[in-house]
């Protein structure tokens, strides 16, 4: 009986050895599953990337209405103003949640002095109730456009451990809280003398 026992495990082991069927799926669960986090990173690295190109592109092509006076002349608020900044925009970003601030500045080594957008992961209100001051001919003005881009896989980075003690890889991409990535397009320029 002990022999018997024996023969069969030795046929089973060896078949085992020959048998090489199942030697692809386990590669691939190895490899896998990176490969599905570098191409979902870059993915997302990209996406953030053109919201940030698209934002900028955008506000300064409409900032070119205040430089011109067309925004003085036009009498445009604030609302109509965001209406020629959504109007450039791409689908892909909602513009209900894209906020302005157009400042006027006494020279230009003001406008290094931004408002500060992110208060510990939340737009800050100085951002969310922006001043609209688009000035007259001659004036320096800042025109500051936010955006909080969600980051659709934030909970890819958690699956990382720095050091196994539990702490969170960093997400580079959020930069605003644990999932948002603040965009922002900032123009600053002189009017032109309009009048």
């Amino acid at each position: 009986m002990i022999l018997k026992l024996n023969r069969t495990l030795n046929r089973v082991r060896r078949s085992f050895r020959k048998d090489e069927d199942g030697a692809t799926a386990i590669e691939f669960a190895f490899v896998g599953a990176p490969f599905l986090f570098l191409m979902l990173a870059t993915f997302e690295t990209g996406l953030t990337l053109f919201s940030e190109y698209a934002v900028q592109s955008a506000t300064t092509n409409a900032a070119r209405l205040i430089r011109t006076g067309q925004a003085h002349s036009g009498g445009f608020s604030k609302a109509e103003f965001q209406n020629q900044l959504c109007a450039k925009l791409p689908d892909m970003i909602d513009c209900s949640k894209v906020y302005i601030n157009v400042e006027v500045r006494n020279n230009f080594a003001d406008a290094n002095d931004r408002t500060n957008a992110s208060n510990d992961g939340e737009l800050s209100s100085d951002a969310t109730d922006g001043a609209f001051d688009i000035g007259n001919a001659g004036d320096i003005v800042i025109v500051e456009t936010f955006y909080e881009w969600p980051i659709f896989t934030p909970n890819l980075m958690k699956l990382l451990t720095i050091n196994s003690n539990e702490t969170p890889a960093p997400n580079w991409l959020a930069n605003h809280g644990e999932d948002k990535h603040l965009v922002r397009g900032v123009a600053v320029f002189r009017n032109e003398p309009f009048d």
